[in-house]
């Protein structure tokens, strides 16, 4: 079971040095690579700092399952 704590100061470091990036790029350059988020804690995040408008809701469910892949698999997505 992964437990890691969500890397919210490098989301908000990230953000503020990149201040054309929207909410999803921040996120998606966070959580690349760390093998320790669970779905939950992505889930959690993701609906607190993506903001509504960078996705359309009913791809939320795919949106979801490419974050979880880009954290745990980063070099299967593309």
């Amino acid at each position: 079971m992964k437990t890691g704590k969500f890397p919210l100061t490098e989301y908000q470091e990230i953000f503020r040095l990149n201040p054309y990036w929207s909410s999803w790029v921040c996120f998606c350059e966070t959580i690349k690579g760390s093998n320790n988020l669970s779905k939950r804690t992505i889930k959690k995040y993701f609906e607190q700092l993506i903001e509504k408008d960078n996705y359309v809701e009913n791809e939320k469910f795919a949106l979801l399952n490419y974050l979880n892949l880009l954290a745990n698999n980063p070099e299967q997505c593309q």
